[in-house]
């Protein structure tokens, strides 16, 4: 009798193991999709006579761009990538001025919907597909590179503030409601909307002296002011001058946009590198970026200088992009 009720236990437990779970919690998954506008400051800096920089933004947007696939639309998703991408302007009445093809500068992997076979033929070229991701890419910095060769000569302010305060992004992505599939499960789609502007940081587009600018004349008014005050620590300093602030922009979709600021370029520094004054000019554009950035309601912001190559601002830009380079050998998209 007690064989047969072990040999019953036994069998129960063994078939509980066995047998599938007949009432599965339902999970959460998120998926993350990268919204990115690149934002060039086509002001006087692009002129490599008066500004000599070692990278131009056509080889930083090259760069960017050529970590769109894999790096990019890999990082942490198989499939159903929606991921958007596009140059856009300071000053849009460049867009007129320099007869821009606004068609090719911007990618949009979110147009295949669900249909992921499309969009592995694209991205991939597979297929022999009529449009493909290389051939965009390579008309997309094709464009921006005819663009920034006619800005070395006609350039104009950037007027970056106004820029801030009407900044939608094409429009700002945020996560949509869930969707659930048949087992239960809910999908979210996240958007990390990013905004990349390349800039000197000096921003001097006409209007002076009224909170709206940042232009060397008070960078270097500010600076007297410092050093004539006896005061030590610059950003106490900066804490108390309340007047000196760059006024916030009043845009709510700020709260939902990351943004990366590349290319702040030090006049207060010789050619070959040397401090001429201190504090920098850096040290003071970075002071007023960030209360300015922030006082503005910006999610997340990143000031970075000059980079020294290539590889220093691919760096940048993937760091802030949190997103780990890959390349071609590392699995498919399926």
């Amino acid at each position: 009798m007690l064989m047969n009720k072990l040999l019953l236990f036994l069998t129960l437990t063994l078939s509980g193991l066995m047998l599938p779970n007949s009432d599965p919690r339902p999970s959460k998954f998120e998926i993350t999709h990268y919204n990115i506008t690149f934002a060039p400051d086509l002001s006087n800096r692009v002129n490599p006579a008066k500004y000599a920089r070692a990278l131009q933004d056509v080889t930083i947007l090259s760069k960017l761009t050529e970590n769109l696939y894999p790096s990019i639309l890999k990082q942490g998703r198989s499939e159903q990538q929606r991921d958007k991408f596009r140059v856009d302007f300071i000053n849009k009445g460049l867009i007129g001025t320099y007869n821009v093809q606004t068609q090719s500068l911007s990618l949009d992997f979110g147009r295949f919907g669900t249909n992921q076979l499309a969009r592995i033929n694209y991205i991939k070229r597979r297929n022999n597909p009529a449009e493909f991701l290389q051939r965009d890419i390579a008309r997309l910095n094709s464009e921006f590179s005819r663009i920034y060769n006619v800005a070395k000569t006609q350039n104009f302010g950037a007027d970056v503030w106004t820029y801030l305060k009407e900044f939608e992004g094409e429009r700002v992505l945020q996560t949509e409601n869930g969707i659930q599939d048949d087992a239960g499960n809910t999908y979210f789609n996240k958007y990390k909307n990013i905004l990349i502007i390349t800039t000197d940081g000096y921003i001097e587009a006409g209007i002076y002296g009224q909170g709206y600018d940042l232009s060397q004349r008070r960078v270097d008014d500010f600076r007297n002011a410092f050093i004539s005050s006896g005061e030590q620590d610059l950003e106490a300093y900066f804490r108390k001058r309340k007047d000196c602030r760059i006024k916030p922009v009043q845009n709510k979709k700020l709260k939902n946009v990351e943004v990366l600021v590349m290319e702040l370029f030090d006049r207060s520094r010789s050619r070959d590198g040397r401090a001429m004054i201190h504090p920098t000019d850096l040290d003071i554009l970075k002071l007023f970026w960030a209360d300015w950035l922030k006082q503005s309601g910006v999610k997340r912001y990143e000031l970075q200088p000059c980079a020294d190559s290539k590889e220093e601002a691919e760096k940048t830009i993937l760091n802030f992009l949190g997103v780990t380079k890959k390349t071609d050998a590392s699995p498919s998209i399926n």
